[in-house]
């Protein structure tokens, strides 16, 4: 009887500890979704409407991170602040001007890409940007809902941009851009914004958009995010990046420019 009762204690010790072991393996494999996160989650931002001194260039020029600073290339202090902003370390792309569906055609700026234009007024508008920033990696669209919707167009834009070896970035104000498409069949390294920081006056507003590039980044491995000097942000963005940055880096978020980024796809 004793050595039936200590084989059944044996027995019940041995299927515990292997339970016991199990349950860790399983415990240890399991993670929850809210905390799995890609190797590296790389966050490019862009700041738009560098070109005429507005609010919050300094203080963005100032910034510890790499950034993507794009200009207008037909603004007051185009030169100046594309020159600082290489100075300042910070790559340069141009924020092209092209037509809009809704809003003032002044706030589309001179030298604006327009449908029905030629390829040849096209390509001279675009080659005229170049010139006026030719620090150039790239061009991203300022407004440019018209253009973006427009094959034609959009195509002769492309075209300009293959020939100079740059990037485009669409900065997706309509949800009808041809860009994808004619990126790929031209042969176009091509970004897309995923969230606007700004256009608010509200810090937490910024806070919360920054914080959701960053989580999509994390979840897709890569985010583009958009911002702006002058009235659309300006001092306010740059004052969240400077105090988020070191936060997001300690969280595996790495800022890089859009050449890097359009390069690691």
């Amino acid at each position: 009887m004793k050595k039936k009762k200590y084989l059944g204690i044996g027995l019940l010790f041995v299927c515990c500890f292997l339970a016991g072991r199990t349950a860790g393996k399983l415990q240890a494999a399991f993670v929850p979704a809210a905390q799995m996160t890609v190797e590296e989650a790389k966050l490019a931002v862009i700041i738009d409407d560098f070109g005429y001194n507005g609010a919050g260039t300094a203080e963005m020029l100032a910034l510890d991170i790499p950034f993507t600073a794009a200009v207008l290339p037909f603004s007051s202090h185009t030169a100046e602040n594309a020159a600082q902003a290489a100075e300042a370390g910070k790559e340069v792309i141009i924020h092209m001007p092209m037509e809009s569906l809704t809003g003032k055609p002044e706030w589309v700026g001179d030298g604006a890409v327009c449908r029905g234009m030629s390829a040849a007024e096209v390509r001279q508008c675009m080659e005229a940007a170049y010139c006026a920033v030719p620090q150039a990696a790239g061009v991203n669209n300022h407004m440019g809902s018209a253009v973006m919707e427009d094959a034609n167009t959009l195509g002769c834009v492309l075209d300009v941009v293959r020939e100079k070896g740059g990037v485009f970035v669409d900065s997706v104000t309509t949800a009808e851009s041809k860009c994808g498409t004619l990126a790929g069949e031209k042969g176009v390294p091509l970004l897309e914004r995923d969230v606007f920081l700004d256009s608010t006056t509200e810090k937490s507003v910024v806070e919360e958009r920054l914080r959701e590039a960053a989580d999509i980044a994390k979840t897709k491995g890569s985010a583009v995010a958009i911002g702006h000097v002058g009235p659309e942000g300006g001092v306010l963005t740059a004052q969240v990046l400077a105090e988020m940055a070191p936060e997001l880096e300690k969280e595996g978020i790495r800022f890089v420019t859009v050449s890097e980024l359009a390069g690691s796809h």
